[in-house]
């Protein structure tokens, strides 16, 4: 069965099912309103025909069959909504494996991460990765994803721990899609996160003191009222304790506005997380690395759900003194204020330290289900790379993610030692691409995904090119000088991490013709004689002279064009040797640019 398939038979289920539940909630509203009618005409009834005790208690029988039938359509509205959202998610997914997903989030407020590969990777921006993996809802995943994209995993225990997660998610594609459905209803407000991080990181407060005062002045408030039962005290002295334990309460009250404040918003915010906590929590997980996240949702054998759940019966505490009356009875008689906030920082003192934890288990979830995703929806496409602590590449039937199969064209590639892989081709050949294609699965394969091959062997390691230059108004910088400057930063990090892949697309296009080839050439002997690894893409043929002067060490690479009944033809396929043929001039003409 196609993806295509796949997804399409989800869509008519939920569809039906989705019908099935609108048409139950109108019935479930209808006889809302009968009950609640009936109800009332009972009421008026008891009261209009001579107090008949029976019309009161139909009355409270109907009363409470609509609290009931309230409960329950809440619940169904609960189900329509994740259903809804699990519905869009899978047509979501249509519009992904046909690669029509332009209008997703670009991920641009992350290109400061890693400009020099983001932009001459596309990983952000209209078409880019990060629109085509990220599954993220929430801030900080979809934050996590970006940096993993920038700064990719170099650990081999790390990513086979995280091919291993990721394998067994995307056998859990409706685990995937359950998560998914709930995160979706979680607004990206990193208000919200500034506001709960302050909270953590702001001094505590401690009530144990006024607690017990509370507790002192509660027990007399009760003895006294007690005695005034009893006639042995007059009731009009039962206001002296009152006001002493309102008095405390207000005094109190002025002191903790910002806790008291604190009370309604935080359980608020994290009451939206309820739902993901108990799904990674309830889970079955085999592999090592899930397991070890599905752990951070514990504190001392107590699940965060649960932790949180005590959390939320204290905002209920908190939420009894909305009531005026309830309010001014509770905190006359226990100083009910006082326990709540005590009971609301000592829950603070005991997760806070626990709460980035139960956060960094969502987020890294979340971006193991982006990667698990594109893995499902390219599961005849890809393969786990092996990983080799010595350098090597060695790719079979290598594409680009961002390419559909249907046009993709996909090549093998292999190097076993630090070398220089020229690679020469006409204009449109394809040089640039197979660069793109390279170091895109090399990305997606130290994050622990699969990638686009047949076979793919690989060491982990840094990435620095020089591709895409641009100058710069604001720096005062020419794009020569910009290159340039690129250019050093690369020698500089070779220095320091030999192990370095060195990608470069045409360098020193700033300057004459003799410039270029001195400095070019210049360059490379330098990365040669720093042991680099560095495929360059270049039309400049005497840099494969390189090959005759550096035997075994560099190697010549090529896209080849032909010309047939005059049109350009290109098989996108990477050969040995060097390209000589030349087509600019040729499509010049074509395009009646020259004569």
């Amino acid at each position: 069965m196609s993806k295509q398939t796949y997804y399409e038979n989800r869509i008519y289920l939920f569809e039906a099912e989705l019908s099935a539940l609108k048409n139950k909630s109108l019935l479930y509203s209808w006889i809302r309103l009968a009950l609640i009618i009936c109800s009332i005409v009972l009421l008026i009834l008891f009261f209009s025909a001579g107090h008949f005790f029976l019309y009161l208690i139909f009355s409270l029988s109907f009363l409470s069959s609509f609290i009931v039938i309230v409960y329950r359509h809440n619940l169904l509205e609960e189900k329509i909504s994740i259903l809804s959202s699990k519905l869009q998610v899978n047509r979501d997914e249509i519009l992904f494996i046909n690669y029509d997903f332009q209008n997703r989030k670009t991920g641009s407020e992350y290109e400061f991460m890693n400009p020099y590969l983001v932009n001459d990777f596309n990983l952000f921006g209209l078409g880019s990765l990060f629109q085509y993996i990220n599954r993220c809802n929430t801030y900080f995943g979809k934050k996590l994803l970006a940096h993993n994209l920038c700064k990719p995993e170099k650990n081999i225990s790390s990513i086979i721990a995280k091919q291993s997660a990721i394998d067994e998610l995307k056998r859990k594609n409706d685990y995937i899609q359950n998560f998914q459905s709930y995160s979706r209803f979680i607004l990206d407000n990193m208000n919200e996160f500034s506001f709960l991080k302050s909270w953590v990181n702001e001094p505590e407060r401690f009530f144990k003191r006024k607690k017990n005062l509370a507790i002192i002045l509660g027990a007399i408030n009760i003895a006294w009222l007690f005695l005034s039962v009893f006639n042995l005290l007059t009731w009009s002295s039962f206001l002296i304790p009152i006001l002493i334990s309102q008095s405390v309460v207000v005094l109190q009250r002025n002191k903790t506005k910002k806790v008291h404040s604190n009370i309604n918003v935080v359980p608020d915010i994290l009451s939206k997380y309820v739902k993901l906590f108990e799904l990674i929590e309830d889970e079955a997980f085999d592999a090592e690395y899930l397991v070890f996240l599905q752990k951070k949702l514990l504190v001392n054998e107590t699940k965060a759900s649960n932790s949180l759940n005590s959390l939320f019966r204290i905002l209920f505490a908190s939420e009894l003194q909305n009531n005026v009356f309830i309010s001014l009875l509770l905190n006359s008689l226990f100083l009910w204020d006082i326990h709540v906030k005590y009971y609301f920082t000592e829950w603070k003192k005991k997760y806070k330290n626990d709460i980035k934890d139960w956060f960094s288990a969502i987020t890294e979830i979340e971006v193991l289900i982006s990667f698990a995703t594109f893995a499902f929806n390219n599961e005849e496409n890809v393969t786990y790379p092996q990983l080799s602590r010595v350098f090597r590449i060695e790719a079979l039937e290598l594409g680009h993610p961002l390419i559909s199969p249907n046009v993709r064209v996909n090549n093998d590639f292999f190097i076993d030692k630090p070398s220089i892989q020229i690679i020469t081709g006409a204009n449109m050949a394809g040089k640039s691409t197979f660069l793109r294609t390279l170091v895109t699965n090399l990305i997606i394969g130290m994050n622990g995904a699969p990638v686009v091959a047949q076979k793919f062997i690989f060491s982990p390691c840094d990435i620095m090119s020089s591709i895409k230059i641009q100058d710069s108004l604001v720096k005062n910088e020419s794009y020569f000088y910009a290159e340039l400057q690129r250019l050093k930063d690369i020698i500089e990090h070779v220095k320091t991490q030999p192990g370095t892949l060195v990608i470069l697309d045409e360098i020193l296009r700033g300057t004459n013709s003799n410039d270029k080839k001195t400095g070019s050439l210049g360059y490379l002997q330098k990365l040669i004689g720093l042991n680099s690894t560095v495929i360059i893409a270049t039309h400049d043929l005497s840099i494969c002279e390189l090959a005759n002067s550096y035997p075994g060490i560099a190697f010549n690479n090529c896209f080849e064009v032909e010309l047939n009944n005059d049109q350009l033809f290109f098989d996108y396929k990477l050969k040995e040797g060097i390209s000589s043929k030349l087509n600019a001039s040729f499509l010049m003409k074509k395009m009646e640019i020259i004569d």
